[in-house]
């Protein structure tokens, strides 16, 4: 518990570090290719993934977020509890199943609930130093009730959202010197209507947040 707050209150000076290792990493990714499809089952596979985050509110837009590497926060806030499988794992990437359980607080009251399939980079030039990965997932989004900060709106609650969204998550992965089994990471969880794709929505949700992972 202590070294999950220490997280949440370090997150601003995660924040400075997550915007130069996510201009590094997209040029070591770009170089390094696109990720191939999951190779056969290697020794590695078949672990247990177990996470818990905490998250903040953004007001800003995903691609926003992503090309300036910063936010604009509310009161609203998401704490996440999720259990993965390792399925496969390729050279350089590792391939993912994660179930997520989310509570919101602040702005909104619900549960939520997420099934992500995911694809994790697992190597980068500085890892000697400090080990990195990067993961990218897509999955469905399942709010227990219809969220109002959801619609793309001047005020929260103007227009209407839906319970089911698809998802997106962007996460960059540190793991303890010396632990290898445990982890921690900056998250970025998305809920939107991809443009209307699902019932029409053209609003979404983004949380930004620290947590940490353990590796079984």
């Amino acid at each position: 518990m202590g070294l999950v707050a220490w997280l949440i209150a370090e997150a601003g000076v995660m924040q400075g570090m997550a915007r130069k290792l996510l201009q590094w990493g997209l040029l070591a990714l770009a170089g390094c290719g696109a990720v191939a499809a999951p190779s056969p089952a290697t020794a590695h596979d078949g672990e247990v993934l177990f996470t818990v985050y905490r998250a903040q509110n953004a007001t800003d837009r995903l691609a926003d977020i992503v090309r300036t590497v910063s936010a604009d926060f509310r009161d609203s806030q998401l704490t996440a509890a999720t259990l993965g499988y390792a399925y496969h794992r390729s050279p350089n990437a590792r391939w993912e199943l994660e179930a997520q359980l989310v509570k919101h607080s602040g702005m909104q009251h619900h549960w939520e609930t997420n099934a992500v399939v995911a694809v994790r980079w697992m190597h980068f030039p500085w890892d000697r130093w400090l080990d990195t990965r990067f993961a990218f997932g897509e999955g469905l989004s399942y709010a227990w009730k219809t969220p109002p900060l959801e619609p793309r709106g001047d005020e929260p609650g103007e227009g209407e959202s839906s319970r089911l969204l698809n998802y997106l998550l962007l996460e960059w992965e540190f793991v303890v010197p010396g632990q290898p089994e445990w982890s921690s990471f900056l998250r970025l969880h998305h809920r939107s209507g991809v443009n209307g794709l699902f019932g029409g929505v053209q609003g979404g949700s983004n949380f930004v947040g620290v947590g940490v992972r353990y590796t079984f």
